[in-house]
């Protein structure tokens, strides 16, 4: 196994929505990352921690949700323009790196920290600001989602249907082009982002899997709805339904394959052979 995702899947953070955690003693120590930094990319799991609180105002940002549902998250960087490296980087780079993003929010100086949710990046902006000094500067936005929320409702109906992908080739061309982070807008603008990178990955997966599980591979157990067999989207970074959509992280499964790695006695030992045999058929052909 050469990626981290693969080398750590078996650490994968676990957090409650609305829970207080002391920030040494509670998410560094048990999973690594800077103490100091507001963006702390973990070098002993496959997790980015995001801290956000009311400290950025006076570096002239403020961090939220919108009336969409969609958290935008200003990057780190307090003094000239805001560049995508090191922390701002992984968070732009963590669906193609298997990192999913943890998000916590400041009680105050010397206090513990609320857990927000683990959020997948949809776009990211640039807009004007002042830095530490006072000089004006750019500043990366980041447009987060949370992870399992509901998604039905941002297709765009109005807009045409993009033809079906007419080789394997095409369909990941266009999963891995979805999943490359962009510039664009927050609010229904990066939901719609969202929906559109689930679906498309999704596509290629179903092509990939072509009617055989890929834990057990055997054929799908029957046909769905839409006509073709049914498997099911896992993703390999997540312990729960739900995670990041990239095609080296989503395997398709068929529903007992899919129960059992996540409520098996077996279930993390599947998950660990579907993250070897997903790095072995999907990274050589990843763009650096």
């Amino acid at each position: 196994m050469t990626t981290v995702a693969a080398k750590l899947v078996g650490k994968i953070p676990q957090f409650v929505v609305g829970v207080e955690y002391g920030r040494r003693d509670d998410i560094h120590l048990n999973y690594g990352g800077s103490r100091q930094s507001g963006i702390s990319s973990s070098a002993v799991c496959p997790a980015i921690f995001l801290f956000t609180g009311d400290s950025g105002e006076q570096y002239g940002y403020r961090d939220g949700f919108d009336s969409a549902g969609v958290f935008s998250y200003c990057g780190e960087g307090q003094l000239g323009d805001m560049e995508f490296k090191a922390g701002n980087r992984a968070v732009r780079d963590h669906a193609q790196d298997g990192r999913a993003l943890h998000l916590f929010e400041s009680l105050g100086k010397g206090k513990r920290h609320k857990y927000i949710g683990e959020f997948v990046l949809a776009n990211h902006s640039t807009r004007r600001g002042a830095d530490r000094n006072g000089n004006d500067r750019n500043i990366i936005v980041f447009h987060l989602f949370p992870v399992g929320a509901e998604l039905d409702q941002a297709a765009d109906t109005s807009a045409p249907a993009s033809p079906a992908p007419g080789s394997l080739a095409e369909a990941r061309q266009r999963a891995v082009e979805a999943c490359t982070g962009a510039q664009g807008l927050a609010g229904n603008a990066a939901v719609q982002t969202v929906y559109q990178r689930s679906r498309a990955v999704r596509t290629y997966v179903l092509m990939r899997a072509n009617g055989r599980c890929e834990g057990c591979a055997t054929p799908a157990p029957f046909v769905g709805l839409d006509g073709r067999p049914y498997l099911e989207a896992h993703h390999t970074t997540r312990l729960s339904d739900g995670g990041i959509d990239h095609p080296r992280h989503v395997a398709a499964l068929c529903p007992t394959c899919h129960r059992n790695v996540h409520c098996g006695r077996e279930g993390p030992k599947l998950n660990l052979r579907l993250v070897e045999w997903l790095t072995s058929r999907e990274s050589p052909q990843l763009p650096s």
